[in-house]
């Protein structure tokens, strides 16, 4: 008798063990590493300008090779549900000065108003930082050195770009009781670009970056969206900037507000997509 308590506690402690060790690992995106996919993406050199003030020029992306990319829905148990976003059309462009992505998907409704049940329509595509990244789930977070992350929202893209108020409208009496003096006052701030430069290294640091690099801006027209991001290839922030001489490899999400999709609640890529970046003069 005694020797099976024995034997059972050696057993419950070993097990114990390779739990941890387990938990340890998939915090680091070891054991749900994915590799990139085998087709990679050409950013390619192109001699063009986009000013988004004027529009994301669908004429210029109209000559560029587009790339398709599986979706599958995130959640937080196993298995995942089949992506209502699928696929997500990619493509991207350098001028030698700054670097263009394009993402374009299915979307029945234009969601840029968000409020009580009501969600934003949104895209992000996350960079790994760093020159050695190894291999990892693509889950936000769990990069081990970190990623930059840049957000498009539908919801601040109104506001940034087209004046409007991404939020519905509610009754607040600010000076009551007392009728001459604003008691509660309600700041707010305004967003300086359409899309959010983010920073994370592990679950839950997901942060905005002191410097806000990135610009964007979305059209949706019959049923589709098209959102064009753009930064220099130069960085400012070495530490938390995607650096495209070594960054090698994306991933890219998708929300549909209408779906009720916010925060981790999201379409993700099934797998990492390799850049290939064509240096100015067009040879590999």
């Amino acid at each position: 008798m005694k020797k099976n308590n024995i034997i059972l506690i050696i057993v419950v402690a070993i097990s114990s063990v390779a739990l941890a060790y387990y938990g340890l690992e998939l915090s680091s995106g070891i054991l749900a590493a994915t590799q990139a996919s085998q087709m990679p993406m050409e950013v390619q050199f192109i001699d063009k300008d986009i000013d988004l003030e004027k529009g994301i020029f669908p004429e210029i992306w109209e000559s560029i090779h587009p790339i398709d990319i599986e979706m599958e829905y995130q959640v937080m148990v196993l298995p995942w549900g089949k992506s209502l976003i699928n696929p997500v059309t990619v493509k991207s462009f350098h001028n030698g000065k700054e670097i263009y992505f394009y993402m374009s998907w299915k979307d029945d409704t234009e969601d840029r108003i968000i409020g009580t049940s009501r969600f934003s329509d949104a895209a992000a595509i996350m960079f790994p930082i760093g020159k050695n990244v190894q291999n990892s789930t693509i889950m936000m977070g769990f990069m081990g050195n970190g990623s930059n992350i840049w957000q498009w929202k539908a919801s601040q893209d109104n506001e940034y770009w087209l004046n409007k108020t991404s939020k519905i409208e509610a009754y607040t009496d600010y000076y009551y009781p007392f009728e001459d003096n604003e008691t509660l006052i309600v700041s707010k701030v305004t967003p300086g670009s359409a899309v959010n430069d983010l920073m994370v290294i592990r679950v839950g640091t997901l942060t905005p970056k002191p410097a806000q690099n990135v610009q964007g801006r979305g059209l949706w027209d019959n049923g589709t969206w098209q959102v064009v991001f753009k930064r220099s290839l130069n960085i400012t922030d070495p530490e938390y900037d995607a650096d495209f001489n070594t960054v090698k490899r994306i991933a890219i999400a998708v929300w549909n507000g209408a779906n009720g999709d916010r925060g981790g609640r999201k379409s993700i890529a099934h797998d990492w997509t390799t850049l290939e970046i064509i240096p100015v003069g067009g040879t590999k």
